[in-house]
Order: C-alpha cells, then sequence, then structure tokens
C-alpha cells in the first residue's frame, strides 16, 4: 500500500552542503560518500573545518555519509568552499543524489557472491553525470549487494544485487519482484528506474519521496519473483588483512583519524570506506589493530561500543530531553553482554534507531533504569 504523501507541504530536508539545515548548535551539512572510498587526507581537511568548534568532530551517518555540525547558520562561503577542495563532492547539483549504500567489503574478504565495487563506481558517476537526476529527493536510496545480504533490506529505492552466474537483479522500491540483467546492462537500468520515478511523480502530481510512496509501479515488465538475502553487518575487527573498526557514537575524533594516518602509511591504502553501521573499513590494516584501539576506536565485536548507539540529544537538537551521548558513555562501562543493538534516544522521534530489534532506551531516567532494560535483553 502506498504511504500518504498528500499531506505533505514541503520536500525532504535532508542537509547537504548547498543545502545546510539549521539545528539548535548550529547549521548541520551532510556529505554523501556515493559508498566510494573516502581519502584519509579528506577526513583531517574535514576535522580542520570544525577544529575552532566545541563539539570538533565528525559524525558517520546510518547511511554512511559523513556530517559536520554546529557550523555558522548561514554557512560561510569560504566553508562551502573548503568542503568542496575535499573532492568529496565530484557534483555539487548531485550531492544529495548520491544516497548509495554498498556492501563495504566487497572484494576484500572472499565472501559475497561478486566484487561490486566497479558497479558502485558505474553508478556513482552515471548518476552524476545525469543532470535530470540532481532532482532526486535526498532520501531516495540506492542500495548495491554483493549478494551476502547486508545491505539488501535497508529499504532501497532501486536495488542491486549480484548473482552467482556474474548477472546483476534489479528491483524497485523494496518489491520483491526484479529483473535479472547483465552486469553491463544493471548500471543504465538503476539510472533508468530512477528517472522513472521522477517521470512518474511528476505525471501524478506526487510529493513522493521513495519509489513505494507513488502507489503505480515502474521499470518495465517481465519482472520475477525475488528473495532476498538476510546477512550481517560487517563485524568489527580482522577480515583477513583488512580491519573494520568501529566509530564510538559515530563521532569520529581527530585521534582516531591519526591512527587511521598511522594505519595507512605501513599499507598500500590511504583511504577508508564508511559504512552505514558506523563504523570504518581499512584495507590492509589487520596489524594495526592495537594503534588503532589505542586511539578509542572498536575493534572487536565484543567492544560495547559495537552494539550502543544514541541519537544527538542535548545541545545539539532541541527536542531532545537528555544528553544522550553524555548518558552513552557513563553506560558503556556497566553494559552487560548481550546481542541486539541499544539506542538512547532523546526523545519518541527516536532519530538513528537501527533497523530491525534493538534495545530502545528512550529517555531513561537513569543508569539503573537503563540497566533494567539491559538485563531484559
Amino acid at each position: 500500500m502506498a504511504t500518504d504523501v498528500s499531506t505533505r507541504e514541503r520536500a525532504d530536508l535532508c542537509p547537504g552542503v548547498a543545502r545546510p539545515f539549521g539545528a539548535a548548535d548550529g547549521a548541520i551539512v551532510r556529505i554523501r560518500t556515493g559508498a566510494r572510498p573516502v581519502p584519509v587526507a579528506a577526513l583531517v581537511q574535514l576535522l580542520d573545518i570544525v577544529a575552532s568548534q566545541p563539539d570538533h568532530s565528525l559524525q558517520l551517518t546510518s547511511r554512511g555519509a559523513l556530517q559536520l555540525r554546529g557550523l555558522p547558520d548561514p554557512v560561510p562561503a569560504d566553508v562551502r568552499a573548503a568542503i568542496v577542495a575535499t573532492g568529496l563532492v565530484p557534483s555539487q547539483p548531485h550531492e544529495l543524489a548520491r544516497n548509495i549504500v554498498a556492501s563495504p567489503l566487497s572484494g576484500l574478504d572472499g565472501q559475497g557472491i561478486g566484487d561490486v565495487r566497479s558497479l558502485v563506481r558505474e553508478l556513482d558517476e552515471g548518476l552524476c553525470a545525469n543532470p535530470d537526476l540532481a532532482a532526486l529527493p535526498g532520501r531516495f536510496l540506492f542500495a548495491v549487494d554483493d549478494g551476502r545480504g547486508d545491505v539488501a533490506g535497508f529499504g532501497f529505492d532501486v536495488g542491486l544485487l549480484a548473482m552467482p552466474s556474474g548477472s546483476v537483479t534489479l528491483m524497485a522500491g523494496g518489491s520483491d519482484r526484479g529483473w535479472v540483467v547483465d552486469a553491463g546492462a544493471a548500471v543504465p537500468l538503476a539510472l533508468e528506474l530512477a528517472r522513472s520515478f521522477l517521470a512518474a511523480r511528476e505525471r501524478l502530481g506526487s510529493t513522493a519521496w521513495h519509489v513505494r510512496e507513488l502507489g503505480v509501479p515502474i521499470g518495465p515488465g517481465g519482472a520475477s519473483p525475488v528473495t532476498l538475502p538476510r546477512g550481517a553487518p560487517a563485524a568489527l575487527g580482522q577480515h583477513g588483512r583488512h580491519a573494520v573498526v568501529g566509530v564510538p557514537l559515530g563521532l569520529l575524533t581527530a585521534a582516531h583519524v591519526a591512527a587511521l594516518g598511522e594505519a595507512a602509511t605501513h599499507v598500500v591504502a590511504t583511504h577508508v570506506v564508511a559504512t552505514p553501521w558506523r563504523s570504518l573499513v581499512i584495507e590492509g590494516a589487520a596489524g594495526s589493530l592495537d594503534r588503532l584501539a589505542e586511539s578509542g576506536l572498536a575493534v572487536s565485536a565484543r567492544s560495547p561500543w559495537a552494539r550502543l548507539h544514541a541519537c544527538t540529544g542535548l545541545p545539539g537538537c532541541a527536542k531532545s530531553t537528555i544528553d544522550t551521548h553524555a548518558f552513552a558513555r557513563e553506560l558503556v562501562g556497566r553494559m552487560p553482554l548481550g546481542s541486539l543493538p541499544v539506542h538512547v534516544s532523546g526523545c519518541d522521534r527516536r532519530c538513528g534507531a537501527p533497523a530491525g530489534d534493538y534495545v530502545d532506551l528512550l529517555a531513561p531516567l537513569s543508569i539503573d533504569a537503563a540497566m533494567e532494560a539491559l538485563d531484559q535483553d
């Protein structure tokens, strides 16, 4: 059933470089990576931009984007220019449309069905090359899954799933039907589905942000049933020669980035991949886990930071009733063993809450109250 969007009176407000969002602590700018590797040098440049702010960290979002907050509002032209100078905004008209998640360990750990890194590059480049697709809403999501099922369940608008034959299945709007095509035809069809969404939205006079909200199918005929795989997020720690590290509360600090830079000098990679689980993939850095842990990054699935998350909270969000980050830092040392993610929310919007089952700590009154909820996990 289509979502009722008839009462919407505005476009989505997802922030970007050219369209910051005003919050209680200043302007927010989100930088979408297109699911592609991010140079460590670019992270250093971003940290320089926020170095003089009370909270001089970078945020990782649940879609693998980078976020700066607490910026002057309005954002000065020189700050915008400094962000663009990092090279992370290859097409300014398309910055909101580069909303792509992909299997972050694809081609590195021997898992999955196929290496989708070339598909991700082609998709991002094709997206940026099409002027019409700059009109996609900032919430419209592409998901590229290498067959392991780690991002296939992300509620995508256009999904690409690697198949055992070397072909790719395309899906639209989370449907259980799709089209199997040769790998070379996958990205052209993905971009055509995005154009079809925009055309249908205009034809219907709709304010839809997502394919499923249109209420009408898009894409060619002949779709076949698809069973989506269901896999786990990339586990923290060593993956062969490579490393996955968690970023506590999704806040990447100067100490973290310095450790990434030191790791990069000992391996071939000078880039990291931001995952949708507020973690980073570092190629060839398995031997640097101790140094990365010293910086405060989480390097093991046994770390409580591997499952503890929080929304922005006070003082950054005026709707919050508690300082969620301070609460989480007090809670983390007392976290019992458990299997479910734990999310601390400052209000009932529960921003940034994980998909699927999780322990819901909604504006907890005390650590003891939170512990009671955790003991039931």
